[in-house]
């Protein structure tokens, strides 16, 4: 048994899907089953139960996942320190952001915020998709993130909470004929194509998206991921028999007064999701400087995990 074969085997977990951890890995499908499959075969039990769309863990699988977890953060700590040890500036703070949309403003207030608060550390900010984050975070290239999560605790990480973007309605072409309903209930989307960014979300993000719509009534026929770009996906929307996911925050453009794409509300339950800072443990200082100063402008959610 190989580390390989346990990042191979939480992925295809963590995604309910060998499709989708490949994915994640950038490796093809087929390789990915065959090394869960031999995984499988040196432990003498399935870890996996193949459905028609994905995978579900057994119970062996269940009490496996733990600790191959445990075993690739050790793993992932032990790397990092070697590749890390004596080149991290004292007081720099790497800080990454994935996909910003309409919180940009947000966030800007949160580095301006440290920035005025510990001027002798120097802020270096890149930016990256969820995906690429969560890999950076593993590797220790980068201290702290923000990122979109879709559940809560934040697995093998420290978080904090710091902006509410549950969704709570959708976005239709304004042509269509659920346009012209004051709400929509989420069934009735069921012919057209969803338009969603998962494969650049953070780990798991989609699965609990997926299972979100189906507790609401709602198994998508067609879905595909869109563009990294915000103006891209709205220009899809308003050409085509598409729809996407939207917050409160993203709906104020389209409530104000659009043309091509209009927000309707759904009447089931919102899906919760919130933007996080995300690291993990043993991270510089600084990291608590950040979280401090989200504390102190108001911006954090709940109790922090870890802390």
């Amino acid at each position: 048994m190989e580390l390989r074969h346990l990042r191979y085997f939480v992925a295809a977990a963590e995604e309910r899907s060998f499709v989708r951890g490949a994915r994640r890995l950038r490796i093809a499908q087929p390789a990915l089953s065959k090394q869960v499959r031999d995984l499988e075969r040196e432990l003498g039990v399935d870890l996996l139960e193949r459905l028609p769309r994905g995978v579900r863990l057994t119970p062996a699988g269940e009490a496996f996942l733990i600790d191959a977890r445990t075993t690739l953060e050790a793993a992932d700590r032990a790397i990092a320190s070697a590749r890390t040890s004596g080149n991290h500036k004292k007081h720099d703070l790497r800080f990454a952001h994935g996909e910003l949309s309409v919180y940009a403003h947000d966030i800007e207030r949160l580095l301006a915020g440290f920035r005025d608060a510990h001027p002798e550390s120097q802020l270096l900010v890149s930016s990256k998709s969820d995906a690429e984050i969560h890999a950076a975070l593993r590797d220790r290239e980068i201290d702290v993130a923000s990122v979109f999560i879709a559940e809560w605790p934040v697995r093998g990480f420290h978080a904090c909470r710091i902006l509410n973007c549950s969704t709570t309605g959708v976005l239709l072409p304004a042509g269509h004929p659920l346009a012209t309903n004051a709400a929509v209930r989420l069934p009735e989307l069921r012919t057209l194509t969803w338009l969603h960014s998962s494969p650049r979300r953070w780990p798991g993000f989609f699965p609990v998206i997926e299972d979100a719509l189906r507790d609401r009534g709602l198994v998508p026929e067609r879905d595909r991921p869109r563009p990294y770009e915000a103006p891209s996906s709205n220009l899809q929307i308003a050409s085509g028999e598409t729809w996407a996911l939207a917050s409160e925050a993203v709906a104020a453009p389209y409530q104000a007064g659009s043309t091509g794409v209009v927000y309707r509300p759904f009447v089931e339950a919102p899906i919760p999701c919130w933007i996080a800072l995300v690291w993990l443990p043993e991270a510089p200082p600084e990291v608590g400087g950040l979280v401090d100063v989200a504390r102190r402008l108001r911006m954090t959610i709940g109790r922090d995990e870890g802390q």
